[in-house]
């Protein structure tokens, strides 16, 4: 018997509003997302007191920081002893770092699209919000830059390494993103040995993605659920429902999860994604 016919993942991947205010080409938000939502505090609670994983991801397909009850979240989850880390496009950044970096965060990652993207003003942000983890005399919350590997940027990755590592940030985290090709995928091997390679010339510690398998990291170690409770296979396929957090009990939502699983290799979607 397969671990995902019981187990629960050790990361519950919350999605606290689907709300954003940038309009990136490559996000695919404008599908998932019919409207802008976001989750209460009331419900945050609920899932969070009824969830046994230990790490716990807030985000999804809106900008984090535009859901107004995110430091009390974090706080919330913490004061639970789960480690709490979310990703952000830095734009509200400025205004809210000092209550993050005092809420019991354990991580934060920036996300860079490109180099085109990192506007003078979020870069200003995010230096502002490492000058002031500085001044906090704090270690915590660790500090990322996330970079989503597209085709229009697989030839900027050493300069956005090179900007990632001067803004001092602890890690620099690579991902796949979907689609990714066959053509990307033939790419994959000499991509990652330039990264690895600008990494050590530039002295900075990186992260890259795991190799694809099936079923894929995303649902071995990942609960995705959206801002209305509903629990989707990961955050590309956020249209397939496997359950409701919030109404259905986490043995039918894992074993609906076991059941998309067994047939991931024939999906329309699982079978072409190497993610």
């Amino acid at each position: 018997m397969s671990i995902l016919n019981y187990a629960i993942p050790p990361i519950l991947q919350l999605e606290t509003t689907t709300a954003c205010n940038l309009g990136c080409p490559s996000c695919l938000r404008s599908i998932f997302c019919s409207s802008d939502e976001s989750l209460s505090f009331d419900m945050f609670t609920q899932i969070v007191r009824s969830s046994k994983s230990r790490y716990l991801t807030l985000h999804g397909w809106g900008e984090p920081l535009m859901n107004p009850h995110l430091v009390d979240m974090i706080r919330y989850a913490a004061g639970h002893q789960k480690s709490v880390n979310f990703t952000t496009n830095a734009t509200l950044l400025a205004d809210k770092a000092d209550a993050l970096i005092g809420s019991g965060l354990a991580a934060i990652a920036f996300s860079l699209p490109d180099i085109e993207r990192c506007t003078p003003e979020i870069a200003g942000n995010i230096r502002y919000f490492m000058g002031r983890r500085e001044a906090s005399k704090s270690r915590n919350p660790k500090t990322h830059i996330n970079i989503a590997l597209l085709e229009e940027n697989i030839d900027q990755v050493e300069k956005m390494l090179a900007l990632a590592n001067d803004f001092g940030v602890d890690k620099v985290t690579f991902e796949r993103s979907f689609p990714w090709t066959p053509v990307l995928q033939e790419k994959e091997h000499s991509l990652f040995a330039r990264i690895s390679a600008t990494a050590r010339d530039l002295g900075c510690q990186v992260q890259l993605p795991l190799a694809h398998t099936v079923p894929c990291p995303l649902m071995r170690y990942t609960l995705f659920v959206r801002c209305n409770g509903d629990v989707a296979p990961c955050c590309y396929r956020a249209d397939v429902s496997l359950g409701n957090i919030l109404s259905d009990s986490m043995i039918r939502i894992v074993q609906n999860r076991a059941r998309f699983v067994k047939y991931q290799k024939t999906d329309p979607v699982c079978g072409k994604c190497k993610v």
